[in-house]
């Protein structure tokens, strides 16, 4: 537990405002009091030392897999949460593909229900979507209102393509005067592919999942969309080029139309998959690492604005099916406790700020769920306290085993060198210290 009333002191502070070296945060029954020039407020009892390192909201994962309900062998609540904490998160998005799926008020509440005793032990928000059809086979759709009212943030078959056409004429319709946004998982089905055209694909005899099959479902939802302007699409998990420029050139129409992209895409190419190595599965993701060109593309749209957020489409599984080989493995890496550091390792490679970090990472997200209010993303003066407090100049070095508080292990950031390191994260339940490459403290 925190103190009722602290000062945290000479901190760097990172805010979608800028940065503001040399700050002291006072924070007094767990929000914000003041921030002030190092040394000019008023001395407390109980000091935080911030050693001039960085200090930056909490983030908001806006795609997550939490595996809840039905689902424990790949993830736990209680392991979940730990992940995201780890990572620096505040609040999490979690995906409905479940057992049984999150399509009824019924089963929300019942997940609801089992992941309250870690969000309260942990500090970390769990939000909430629902499946835009019944069972996520993509025919009947759920009932909106019902859910929406129930307190659902978005709504998404992710996992799956939305196929038909009037079933996203159906959704776009009933959810635009309700105002949540429609969370699209863009691939046809059908295709077979399992990595992306490249080098790996290639020498291993793999099918190849080509772009086509995602930016083909943009083009066909920009097309329903316009059909309905009012209604909100957000494209998760970017990866193709074209892809991006559909979705800038939707919103250059007037479309409420977004896009994000995910760590993993960012940082690898499938030039890095290792043909020699078929037990690292955990390159296996839908959608797939693409071509050099698509990551640079994704690189350059984040800092400029063409994609609005990152996300991490945290996808735990248990080993047996990730498997040894790529055709049959599961789809899916985790990314969390990596991903504010492949910000800071893309501040090097493209030159991105550390006010367009702290947008993409949290005052984005939180803007595009409508909890800003709540005072998630942002470091304010009246806001609770969410932060992480990190060393982002410090030098690359190997993600290890030990750094993953998930419950599976599947990351394909595992060994990759990234700068920066989080040292601890403080929340409503109080401040969690971490070391380099040991657990939670």
């Amino acid at each position: 537990m925190l103190p009722q009333r602290f000062l945290l002191r000479n901190v760097d502070l990172w805010t979608e405002d800028g940065r503001r070296p040399g700050t002291d945060v006072v924070v007094a029954g767990g929000r914000i009091e003041s921030l002030s020039p190092t040394g000019s407020g008023a001395s407390e009892d109980v000091v935080f030392d911030g050693q001039g390192k960085a200090l930056l909201p909490a983030g908001v994962d806006v795609q997550a897999h939490l595996r809840t309900p039905g689902q424990p062998h790949k993830e736990t609540p209680a392991t979940g949460l730990r992940a995201a904490l780890r990572g620096g998160y505040a609040a999490i998005v979690t995906m409905p593909n479940t057992k049984p799926v999150i399509d009824s008020v019924e089963v929300l509440e019942s997940a609801r229900r089992e992941t309250a005793p870690a969000e309260a032990a942990t500090g970390v928000k769990v939000f909430w979507t629902a499946a835009i059809s019944k069972g996520q086979e993509g025919r009947t759709a759920v009932d909106f209102e019902a859910l929406a009212k129930a307190g659902i943030v978005a709504f998404t078959d992710d996992g799956r393509g939305v196929a038909e056409d009037l079933v996203m004429e159906e959704a776009f319709a009933r959810l635009a005067p309700l105002g949540l946004p429609l969370l699209q998982h863009a691939e046809f089905p059908g295709h077979g592919g399992v990595l992306a055209p490249g080098p790996t694909q290639a020498k291993l005899g793999i099918p190849a999942y080509d772009e086509a099959h995602e930016w083909k479902m943009v083009e066909r939802d920009l097309e329903v969309l316009a059909r309905h302007p009012e209604a909100r699409y957000h494209v998760l998990h970017v990866t193709s080029a074209k892809a991006v420029d559909l979705i800038e050139a939707g919103a250059r129409r007037g479309l409420k139309a977004t896009g994000e992209v995910s760590p993993h895409h960012l940082f690898f190419t499938s030039e890095d998959i290792p043909a020699d190595r078929p037990d690292r599965t955990s390159f296996k993701m839908n959608p797939p690492l693409r071509a050099r060109h698509d990551r640079d593309r994704l690189r350059s749209a984040l800092r400029d604005g063409g994609l609005a957020f990152i996300s991490t489409d945290q996808a735990p599984h248990e080993v047996a099916a990730k498997g040894t080989d790529f055709v049959t493995s599961a789809f899916g890496t985790t990314a969390q406790e990596g991903t504010l550091r492949v910000l800071f390792h893309l501040m090097k490679e493209v030159g991105l700020t550390p006010k367009r970090l702290v947008q993409v990472w949290a005052s984005e997200p939180a803007r595009f769920l409508g909890i800003e209010s709540q005072g998630f993303g942002h470091l304010r003066v009246g806001d609770p306290f969410r932060a992480v407090w990190a060393d982002a100049e410090a030098p690359a070095r190997a993600i290890e085993l030990g750094e993953l508080e998930s419950l599976s292990k599947n990351s394909c950031f595992l060994g990759a060198k990234l700068p920066g390191q989080i040292l601890g994260v403080f929340n409503e339940a109080g401040f969690f210290r971490f070391d380099a490459a040991a657990g939670l403290r």
